[in-house]
């Protein structure tokens, strides 16, 4: 058992690289001007739909943007729609860097109580549907 869990580790190291603040910021600046303008994603980079979370006054929609080179993930692009308010947010889930994570985690701290929740809970139907998959 111990040697299948090293494994599965292993390979799930393997498909992710570490989150750039180029990446980082094109995911939280550059990607929402770039579809304001109409122009093509940034070149070497493909976006793959993960999870599309709604309900009543929110919508997340959870992208993996792969590095078209080493085939590797880069970060999770989140794109949250309160409609409530009509804002729209551009969050980055940065992978294996630190700092970065601490500005994914000061963006997330100027969100009211009712936006977290409902993040909270597209994020908890996320980790569900993983751990249903693998077994």
């Amino acid at each position: 058992m111990k040697k299948i869990t090293l494994l599965l580790l292993l390979a799930f190291s393997f498909s992710y690289s570490q989150t750039t603040v180029e990446e980082y910021n094109y995911v939280t600046k550059g990607y929402a001007e770039t579809i304001a303008k109409g122009l093509d994603l940034k070149k070497g980079y493909s976006l793959n739909e993960v999870y599309h979370y709604t309900d009543i006054n929110y919508d997340f929609l959870f992208q993996s943007l792969t590095n078209d080179r080493t085939k590797k993930t880069s970060c999770i692009m989140v794109i949250a729609y309160s409609r409530v308010w009509g804002n729209k947010y551009y969050l980055c889930m940065p992978i294996g860097n630190g700092d970065l994570e601490k500005k994914y985690k000061e963006q997330l701290s100027v969100w009211d109580a009712s936006i977290l929740s409902a993040y909270s809970l597209a994020l908890s139907q996320i980790l569900t549907y993983s751990v249903a998959s693998v077994e």
